[in-house]
């Protein structure tokens, strides 16, 4: 039996380089955010939002989550991790961004299952590890707690730090042949592409 598992989206970012918040900017009706909740709440009964303090979020209907608060002023998704991990119900989470429109319920579950034995389960890339899309265990908080405290905000600085395993393209196409699921909205030009596909896909439930 597969262990279950929570879902942690990482909502926090300023959003600099796209020029809004990103969790509330919207594409295809409704606010990124929403859409990682949905592909969330397909694979998990419990989701927590990694978020700063000033940040509110329009509520989905038929989806519930938890909020978890980072206090640590701009220092970026590890911060969120260091608070959303504590919370979760389960003993394992998998992190994704609030700006991924198009998580496949299938890799999430592939991302999760990768992690039997190992504190993190990471994808690679053409050479570079996904830590916004990956699986990690409460467990590393410590280490993350250190890090932060050294002034350390990099993800992957824990990976030398604990057991992991890394998911090389080849796992990831199973389940995800396109690579979709790691699409992410950085730029305006970004959310215009995101805005297109998503025109296509869902025309009914545009507003």
């Amino acid at each position: 039996m597969s262990e279950s598992f929570s879902v942690i989206i990482l909502a926090g970012g300023f959003g600099r380089r796209l020029g809004l918040d990103k969790a509330t900017a919207g594409a295809g009706g409704r606010p990124l955010l929403h859409w990682s909740a949905l592909a969330a709440s397909r694979v998990s009964d419990d989701i927590v939002v990694a978020r700063r303090p000033d940040q509110q979020f329009p509520a989905l209907d038929g989806v519930d989550w938890r909020e978890a608060i980072d206090h640590r002023h701009d220092r970026g998704p590890l911060a969120g991790l260091e608070a959303a991990l504590p919370m979760i119900e389960h003993d394992l989470a998998v992190a994704v961004a609030c700006d991924m429109p198009f998580l496949r319920p299938g890799l999430l579950r592939a991302v999760a299952a990768a992690s039997e034995g190992v504190e993190i389960a990471m994808p690679r890339i053409d050479g570079v590890a996904q830590p916004l899309l990956a699986a990690y265990r409460p467990s590393i908080v410590p280490r993350a707690t250190h890090l932060l405290d050294e002034g350390d905000g990099r993800i992957r600085a824990l990976l030398p730090l604990v057991e992991h395993r890394i998911l090389d393209v080849e796992e990831l196409r199973a389940h995800d042949e396109d690579l979709e699921s790691f699409t992410n909205v950085n730029r305006p030009e970004d959310l215009n592409a995101v805005e297109q596909t998503l025109r296509l896909r869902n025309p009914v439930e545009l507003v």
